[in-house]
């Protein structure tokens, strides 16, 4: 399955104007020639109290912009690594959640790749997590929040990834991971 492509209309409806109005408006900030952050902080300003969440939808449309023009491939990062992520609802707490996926990591490895170093545990108000680096240098991120009473939604996370087939070989292995719980 191959990683989606930002949704235009979904922008267009989210900043209430054509894709064309908005692509021109990063193109008057410079366009191809301007990095990621140059683009984003150029358009930020233009929607900051006018949409909700416009700082979310910014970095989409730049993102959309960027695949259009040929700077990046869908699941592609602003840096040229790819992350991808996959999730499942299933029985029990978030910290439970967390700690049963803890335990499917094998021999202190995460999908055929070593850790690089020791996993760290962390909670939030919303979420729980397991975080890791691997020794290939990508990094590994769980996430467990609660979705109803007695279910809880996981979020696993790769990132750091150097290609699309990584990305793919990477999603099989979470898939097969989110399996086993």
């Amino acid at each position: 399955m191959a990683t989606k492509a930002m949704n235009v209309q979904a922008i267009e409806k989210a900043l209430g104007e054509p894709w064309a109005d908005t692509r021109a408006r990063l193109e008057a900030a410079g366009g191809a020639s301007a990095s990621h952050k140059e683009l984003a902080d150029a358009l930020y300003p233009q929607f900051d109290g006018v949409v909700e969440k416009h700082g979310w939808w910014v970095q989409g449309a730049v993102v959309a912009y960027e695949q259009e023009i040929g700077r990046r491939v869908p699941g592609q990062r602003a840096d040229g690594t790819f992350d991808v992520a996959v999730s499942r609802t299933v029985t029990g707490t978030r910290d439970d959640v967390i700690t049963r996926f803890a335990f499917l990591i094998d021999e202190g490895t995460l999908a055929g790749v070593a850790l690089d170093g020791e996993a760290r545990t962390s909670t939030t108000e919303k979420r729980s997590f397991w975080r890791a680096n691997l020794e290939d240098g990508t990094k590994f991120e769980a996430a467990a929040e609660p979705k109803d009473e007695g279910r809880t939604m996981l979020v696993l996370t790769a990132s750091k990834l150097p290609s699309t087939e990584a990305l793919e070989e990477r999603r099989a292995a979470l898939k097969e991971l989110l399996g086993q719980l």
